[in-house]
């Protein structure tokens, strides 16, 4: 069975200059001209920028200012922490973000080779009995186009790419194992070292639970799909063993190094893997059902057409192995303690794959209503970002201002015409993109796609060069560690913390080069973050201590940093 006539549909050629300025919208804003924000994205930074600063110590045992980070393993703070070294130049964050950017763009080449290399196979071409159809090249081309286009449409994945941690870094290890394991069907042997280095990278990034996974993920798919089974003998032969070698480099090492603390260290480190093996939880499948809707917009309707329309064909390689992949990847987030917010990112690349597959048999009340949906949408939150901007900009209409400022108060809006500039051109961009939609074009595999793609590059554009400045005073540390170091001597020897979170050690310690102690060493400061109720009370006495200062971050009620001088 053929998946549809030729004649329905043509591949059309996506122009490179076109894919790779998406490509670059959708990369760069959101990491230049901003600080390491609060969660992970600055718990990330501060892990890299201790190993910049640092030696063979910090380098295998992660830590953010002198206490150690247990539940990540150090690879892609490796990354972050060479860029900084061979950029000296640059701040540090802005060096990270830098390698950040490199590593997405890693994934987007991965997830395009793995689409193309799956598309090109026999069993997925479009049935052409007037041979006038495009080449297997060309219609390979317009699947990975596809693909590519709908990942970057995935409404809840943009936010979460732009961080520089952990999360992020584990979603392009996905789409290497996803290239890997197409080219093992060409190249079986080259295709093992490829999955080997994904699942070694797995382990030195999240652990064993995600790298088992992928694991069983390739074991599997000899077991459901025929093409897989001839090559898997010498694809599985070179991918596993050396996998299995290049994760347990970094631990073993642990175990042999005679660095204080080094034992420890990999005994915390497998007592964190060992805590994400836990029983079913219907929690974290109703926040699945409750997310996913929207958060993997426009992929997962395309992605369940394919299944019913390959319902009798799951054995191709193109549906087995995104199929395969998820199924096993949302097991380990049922079953494993990660919370699913940091789980679902992982998923995006194999759905985008699987809906690449079936847009040539989408019908046209389907493209219609993903196109209706694309240009509501981005239009509405287009209006919405000019709107409020001008109203923060003007102070006109009076409640839109008051409501804009009350996102970032302190800060003093600034007409800023490179900005503005930029702003207008992504609104125009988005306009002809639309105009283009409704003219009359011959139809192409990518164009059901090419607007919900679009406009979320474009609004994400509209938005960072708009609103960044704004949003960076909101959710950095820069002015509060500026406000601290005012208030300490400049002899003084250090401060403890109490219940202080990994990012606001992290940025603390980056922005106002603060002096923080750990468990071992008594200092004569001590620094404590209260949250929630606690932080809207008074300072708590505390014996043998004398509250000093205190302070905030703007709009930012459930959060207090007190600090205190010994007594």
């Amino acid at each position: 069975m053929r998946p549809f006539l030729v004649t329905e549909l043509q591949a059309g050629k996506l122009p490179r200059w076109g894919l790779l300025l998406l490509c670059l919208l959708y990369i760069v804003p959101g990491f230049i001209g901003r600080d390491p924000w609060r969660s992970d994205d600055a718990a990330g930074f501060g892990v890299a920028w201790a190993m910049a600063q640092g030696d063979a110590r910090q380098w295998l045992m992660p830590e953010i200012a002198g206490e150690p980070v247990y539940d990540e393993g150090p690879l892609p703070f490796w990354f972050g922490a060479m860029a900084i070294r061979l950029l000296p130049w640059l701040p540090g964050h802005v060096a990270m973000q830098l390698a950040a950017m490199l590593a997405l763009g890693l994934m987007f080449v991965a997830v395009w080779y793995a689409s193309y290399r799956l598309a090109r196979r026999p069993g997925v071409q479009p049935a052409d009995p007037f041979d006038a159809g495009a080449d297997p090249v060309d219609f390979g081309r317009a699947v990975a186009d596809s693909a590519l286009l709908v990942l970057m449409a995935t409404v809840g994945l943009i936010a979460r790419l732009h961080e520089t941690s952990a999360e992020a870094a584990q979603v392009v290890w996905v789409a290497v194992f996803l290239f890997s394991a197409a080219w093992s069907l060409e190249r079986p042997m080259l295709a093992g070292l490829a999955t080997a280095l994904a699942l070694a990278a797995t382990v030195l990034t999240r652990g064993l639970l995600p790298a088992l996974a992928l694991a069983g993920a390739a074991a599997c798919l000899p077991l459901v799909s025929r093409a897989f089974r001839l090559v898997a003998r010498r694809w599985l032969s070179v991918a596993l063993p050396l996998g299995l070698a290049g994760g347990l480099a970094w631990p073993l090492t642990l175990a042999f190094s005679p660095l204080a603390g080094a034992q420890t260290h990999l005994g915390r480190w497998l007592a964190w893997n060992r805590g994400q093996f836990t029983e079913f939880e219907w929690e974290g499948l109703v926040f699945y059902a409750r997310t996913a809707p929207w958060y993997f917009w426009p992929a997962w309707p395309i992605a369940l057409w394919v299944m019913v329309r390959w319902r009798g064909r799951l054995d191709e390689p193109a549906v087995a192995l995104p199929l395969v992949t998820l199924g096993w990847l949302c097991l380990s987030g049922l079953v494993g303690s990660v919370s699913p917010d940091s789980q679902m990112p992982l998923l995006a690349a194999t759905l985008a794959m699987l809906a690449a597959i079936g847009l040539p048999t989408l019908k046209r009340s389907v493209t219609s209503l993903i196109d209706w949906f694309a240009v509501m949408t981005y239009t509405v939150i287009g209006l919405f970002v000019w709107a409020y901007w001008l109203a923060f900009q003007t102070g006109f209409p009076p409640r839109m201002a008051v409501r804009a400022a009350a996102l970032s108060p302190g800060y003093l809006p600034q007409w800023a015409l490179g900005d503005l500039l930029i702003g207008l051109a992504a609104t125009l961009a988005w306009l002809a993109l639309v105009r283009w939609r409704l003219a009359r074009h011959p139809p192409t595999l990518w164009r059901p796609v090419a607007l919900s793609c679009g406009g979320l590059v474009l609004a994400w554009l509209l938005l960072m060069a708009l609103w960044l400045p704004a949003i960076n005073q909101r959710n950095t540390y820069r002015d509060l560690a500026a406000r601290m170091t005012l208030q300490l001597p400049g002899d003084y020897d250090c401060l403890e913390t109490l219940s202080l979170g990994q990012a606001q050690r992290a940025t603390l310690h980056y922005f106002g080069d603060l002096r923080l102690g750990h468990a071992a060493r008594r200092c004569s400061w001590l620094l404590v973050q209260d949250i929630g109720p606690a932080s809207r009370q008074a300072p708590v006495a505390r014996d043998g201590w004398t509250f000093v200062w205190e302070g905030a971050r703007p709009r930012d009620a459930d959060e207090k940093l007190r600090l205190y001088r010994r007594s």
